[in-house]
């Protein structure tokens, strides 16, 4: 019997047929118990010829599963998550589980709806970034044996499978990069206060510390996520009687805004201001543009592919684990950092200009 064109779906039946081997012993292979060789290799024989496809819906009502997981994200327009949920979808969907996609737009009570509304639906599993300072409702899912990983975005004294970045290390390395390149005045823009503003902050302030140069509370500053306006604080250090040389944008929504400053504004790289970044925009692909920006900005970069494929890994692994003497895996993936000349060598070259010229910020 071939698989015939149309809508037939093979069965548990037609695998027995084709192979000759007993329903009950089909059976126990499918579920992954042992059975004699030859008859494995008659049921893989059969199950290839039938393209035969377990059904995940019968193995769930005997599994308690429901093969499906849910992911809780800040925004489907925000640039960082796209590429890692397109990888981890990928992986879940090879290992036979469909994906919920729920978004909270950065609103605290709203994620913790978005949750309760995917635990009342069953899932075997949840991926979170989340913006919550004490994940309440975390706890609840982790108490109630429910899978859950936790990526990017972690949450302090949260014992919780998580996959991340050495966010402190890439920011310590990058700051005391531009240090040694002669640069004593660092100006840094911040974004949310979330988990990963937190650390990247500790890295910048410990690498000032580290190389013995004071800490100016003038050259930090904080950008809420609306239009232009981390162009517009970008632009505030820019406009200082005695401007920062090099500034620092610790994530992607910075850096765009960085690149909005410097077009708007016309300022030469690193003539004027030198400049450094967390997350690679070109790496993004609505941003890939910004690769034939000369010169394109040094940055540090995330392995968002790699970030979104470890989660799937370790959500798998717990959901075939189980939650019993549980112990939180944390994954911490290397950054790259991608060296560019926009970053003025005053160790050789002395000093740049002393800023361009002061413009009316809105």
């Amino acid at each position: 019997m071939k698989n015939s064109p149309g809508f037939f779906t093979p069965t548990i039946l037609d695998v027995e047929k084709i192979s000759g081997v007993s329903r009950s012993t089909v059976s126990r292979y499918l579920n992954g118990k042992s059975v004699k060789a030859d008859n494995r290799s008659k049921i893989e024989l059969a199950i290839e010829e039938l393209k035969f496809q377990k059904n995940p819906l019968a193995s769930g009502l005997k599994s308690n599963k429901t093969f499906t997981v849910g992911v809780v994200m800040p925004d489907i327009t925000d640039p960082f998550f796209p590429m890692i949920i397109r990888a981890f979808q990928k992986s879940m969907l090879e290992n036979g589980y469909q994906t919920i996609l729920n978004t909270y737009g950065n609103d605290e009570a709203l994620e913790a709806e978005q949750v309760k509304t995917l635990v009342n639906k069953r899932v075997d599993g949840l991926m979170i970034a989340s913006a919550s300072k004490e994940g309440a409702h975390i706890r609840r899912c982790l108490e109630g044996k429910l899978p859950v990983v936790m990526v990017d975005r972690l949450i302090e004294g949260l014992k919780c499978d998580c996959v991340s970045v050495d966010n402190y290390n890439a920011v310590f390395d990058a700051i005391s990069l531009a240090i040694r390149k002669g640069h004593t005045k660092i100006g840094y823009v911040r974004g949310p206060e979330v988990y990963t503003d937190i650390v990247r902050f500790k890295g910048y302030v410990d690498a000032l510390s580290k190389n013995t140069i004071p800490f100016r509370k003038e050259y930090v500053v904080r950008a809420d996520l609306v239009e232009h306006d981390a162009a517009r604080q970008f632009m505030r250090l820019m406009n200082l009687p005695d401007p920062p040389t090099v500034i620092f944008c610790s994530n992607v929504y910075l850096a765009i805004g960085g690149f909005e400053a410097v077009l708007e504004y016309k300022i030469r790289i690193p003539e004027e201001v030198s400049i450094m970044a967390f997350d690679r925009l070109s790496s993004f692909p609505y941003y890939s543009f910004a690769r034939s920006f000369d010169p394109e900005f040094s940055s540090i970069q995330q392995p968002l592919k790699d970030i979104g494929e470890k989660t799937a890994e370790v959500l798998l692994k717990r959901i075939t684990l189980g939650m019993e003497n549980y112990e939180a895996m944390n994954v911490v993936l290397k950054t790259s950092f991608y060296m560019t000349h926009s970053v003025a060598d005053l160790a050789v070259n002395g000093s740049i200009s002393s800023g361009v010229n002061k413009k009316e910020v809105p």
